[in-house]
C-alpha cells in the first residue's frame, strides 16, 4: 500500500521536553533576568499533549494546523532578589508563579516533490503564542501579571523518505530570523511506522526555541525532548 495516499490526517502527540528559559519583563526600568527553573522552581521536565491535523488535496497541497498548550506552576522561596514587571521580590520571599502558553500554528505546505517514496516541500505558517505569566508574593502584597498574544510568521521545509513501504523518516524545520529582535526555530525528526494504511505511529525528537528581545524585555525560551505520536489517516 501507499502510506502517502490519504486526504486527512489527525495526530495525537505526547511530548516530554526539558525546559531551559530565562525571561525579563521590565516596567519603570525595574526588571531582571529570571530563570524559570533555577529561580522560580518550575519543573525542568514535564509531559505535554499536542493535537495536529492535516488536509491534503491535489497531491501536493496541504493545510497543516496544531494546538500545543503548555503550563508550569511553582511555589518556592527565593534564594536571590529578582525584579519582574516593575516589582522587586527580595531573597527569602515565598513566591507562587505560573506560566501558561497556548500555541496555535497553522499554515500551507506545497510539496515540490511528491511520490510513494516520500516528499519534499516548503511551508508557510503563522504561530500564535498566547502567553500569561504571574508572580505572586503574599508577604509583600504583590501579585504581578503579564500577558501577551503574538502572531509570528514562519517559513520552513518539510521532507520524508520512505525506504520501505511501512517505514519512513521525516524531518521538519521552520522559523524566522528577526534581526535585532531575535529568532524563532521549530525543528523535529522522527521515525514513522505505518503497519496499516490508515494508522501510523511515530517516535522522534523536537526542538522549540524562541530568543526574542524588544525594548528591555526579552525571552530566551527553549524546549527540547523526545515525543511519540499516533496518527489516523483517511
Amino acid at each position: 500500500f501507499n502510506a502517502e495516499d490519504y486526504n486527512f490526517e489527525l495526530e495525537g502527540r505526547y511530548w516530554k521536553p526539558k525546559l531551559d528559559s530565562t525571561v525579563k519583563i521590565v516596567e519603570n526600568d525595574i526588571g531582571t533576568d529570571v530563570n524559570l527553573v533555577d529561580d522560580l522552581g518550575f519543573d525542568d521536565k514535564k509531559d505535554f499533549g499536542e493535537a495536529r491535523g492535516q488536509v491534503k488535496f491535489f497531491g501536493k497541497h496541504k493545510f497543516n494546523f496544531s494546538y500545543l498548550p503548555l503550563k508550569w506552576d511553582a511555589d518556592t522561596t527565593l534564594t536571590r532578589t529578582i525584579e519582574f514587571n516593575g516589582q522587586t521580590y527580595t531573597a527569602g520571599t515565598r513566591v507562587q508563579s505560573k506560566l501558561e502558553m497556548k500555541m496555535f500554528k497553522g499554515g500551507y505546505e506545497y510539496d515540490l516533490i511528491a511520490s510513494r517514496y516520500g516528499f519534499l516541500g516548503f511551508t508557510l505558517d503563522v504561530l500564535l503564542a498566547d502567553t500569561f505569566v504571574q508572580m505572586k508574593a503574599s508577604d509583600l502584597g504583590v501579585d504581578e501579571k503579564y500577558d501577551a498574544t503574538v502572531p509570528i510568521p514562519m517559513i520552513g521545509l518539510s521532507g520524508r523518505v520512505i525506504p520501505i513501504k511501512w517505514v519512513s523518516l521525516t524531518g521538519k524545520i521552520s522559523g524566522l530570523p528577526m534581526g535585532g529582535v531575535g529568532y524563532i526555530l521549530d525543528a523535529e525528526a522522527s521515525l514513522d511506522i505505518n503497519p496499516v494504511k490508515y494508522v501510523g505511529i511515530s517516535v522522534g525528537y523536537r526542538l522549540l526555541r524562541m530568543d526574542l528581545e524588544y525594548d528591555d524585555n526579552k525571552a530566551d525560551f527553549r524546549l527540547d525532548g523526545p515525543f511519540a505520536a499516533l496518527k489516523v489517516r483517511f
